[in-house]
């Protein structure tokens, strides 16, 4: 079995190598005081490609541990249309049985096609979250807070501690043991009772990626 931390080193060491070209920045507005004219300004969009080389760097250390094998240029079966422009995806597809197949898709902001990431997890996939979710000057918070949200995300995913559920236009979902999102609940409904009891919705979660590998799965032991 491999742990997250395991993981996490491989993904670490891809990215050294293949975030080179794409450095990082700090917080520009570390007091949070952004100027008017910043919210509807993007002075640098190429800049959020690091994502994509974070992205890819998951996508190598999943395919070389064993965990996924990694569909280039998919085609993607949406189950709503993102609300992001993407422009590619690629998909990893676990090993284990039953684990949630993850989408990362790049999609555009401003001018340039590759600068965001698009996250969809399933088959149809489920648009789970785009990062950076605004990549204005004002909501800009650096480059490591966007890498520790997509780490953060893909891992909840691969540990198998996302769960997602759907009840008419209702969802709530959950990362790393935590109510990240909840959507038309409208205060008549507790995300937490629902979860103790999901009885009535439609639910998408599976299981860890981490308790077999390709080997393991080839091995006639």
């Amino acid at each position: 079995m491999i742990s997250p931390s395991e993981l996490l080193r491989h993904v670490d060491a891809a990215f050294e190598r293949l975030g080179a070209a794409t450095p990082g920045w700090d917080d520009p507005n570390p007091e949070r005081t952004p100027s008017d004219d910043a919210y509807s300004r993007v002075t640098d969009p190429a800049k959020w490609r690091i994502l994509g080389a974070r992205a890819d760097a998951w996508l190598e250390a999943l395919s070389t541990l064993g965990l996924a094998t990694i569909e280039r240029n998919a085609s993607i079966d949406w189950s709503e249309p993102p609300s992001t422009v993407v422009t590619r995806a690629d998909c990893a597809l676990p090993v284990v049985a039953g684990g949630l197949p993850l989408v990362l898709a790049r999609s555009r902001i401003e001018s340039v096609d590759d600068a965001g990431v698009t996250i969809g997890v399933g088959s149809p996939a489920v648009v789970h979250r785009w990062i950076p979710d605004c990549g204005c000057d004002a909501c800009d918070s650096g480059s490591q807070d966007a890498l520790d949200e997509l780490d953060e995300q893909v891992l909840a995913v691969v540990t198998g501690r996302f769960r997602r559920l759907r009840r008419e236009d209702r969802t709530i979902t959950v990362v790393s043991g935590q109510i990240c999102q909840s959507a038309g609940l409208s205060g008549l409904t507790d995300p937490t009772t629902v979860l103790a009891d999901p009885t009535g919705w439609e639910e998408l979660d599976g299981p860890s990626w981490l308790e077999t590998s390709e080997r393991d799965a080839n091995s006639p032991f």
